[in-house]
């Protein structure tokens, strides 16, 4: 029987580990640029580290409290405890139907598969492609759980806000021309803005443009 632990203890060979370095590093990158390459790297780590847990655990079911408490030690350890449940779910689910959804992608299109990324949507628009019937099969697809689409429709949509929000916060701290303020704008408002985001850089720059306007104001001519 194994031994109760309450942290992850999971000892991995170098090949593995190297594999979960690249997961962890392509989650890292995931919020800048997210690819569906990258969570390919993130299901291969975290395949490793579930299998790795349950080689350690002497088991072959990923159940039960002691796996969940050791398998969420080792994601925590590894920064994928941020993930969703169910998004790792289904990113298993490509994984294990990685061929046929590579060879897919590769058939619809440049422009839909770079919009193709998250596990919830390819995954989705994958089974949705492989229900449509082709050529004379005229037979009936059953039609899909209504619970599980939704859950998937509002995972996308908490996603996409995710990422508009992570948009917004590279943003902030960015002031352009153009968006915070423009050149129609009168010169308290251009100053109120920079103030806003950059206060130390504005004052400085204040004071830049104060001691540039000194030095380049033309003097008086001296009376003969």
């Amino acid at each position: 029987m194994p031994r109760q632990l309450t942290q992850s203890f999971v000892e991995l060979d170098q090949d593995s580990e190297r594999v979960v370095e690249r997961g962890r590093q392509a989650w890292k990158s995931l919020r800048n640029d997210e690819t569906f390459e990258k969570w390919v790297a993130i299901g291969r780590a975290i395949e490793i580290g579930r299998n790795e847990t349950m080689r350690a655990l002497h088991t072959n079911r990923p159940a039960g409290a002691q796996w969940s408490r050791v398998f969420g030690a080792w994601l925590g350890e590894n920064g994928f405890d941020e993930i969703d449940k169910g998004v790792r779910s289904r990113l298993q689910n490509c994984l294990d139907n990685l061929p046929a959804i590579e060879s897919w992608r590769q058939n619809i299109g440049l422009g839909q598969r770079l919009q193709l990324n998250h596990p919830n949507t390819v995954w989705r628009k994958w089974q949705a492609a492989q229900a449509a019937p082709k050529g004379n099969d005229r037979s009936v697809s059953p039609p899909p759980n209504r619970k599980d689409m939704e859950i998937v429709r509002l995972q996308e949509e908490l996603d996409a806000a995710n990422k508009k929000l992570r948009e917004l916060e590279r943003q902030h701290g960015n002031i352009t021309e153009g968006r915070d303020w423009t050149w129609h704008d009168t010169p308290d408002a251009i100053a109120a803005a920079m103030l806003a985001i950059y206060p130390d850089k504005a004052k400085r720059l204040g004071s830049a443009l104060q001691n540039l306007s000194k030095s380049t104001t033309k003097k008086p001519r001296a009376a003969k």
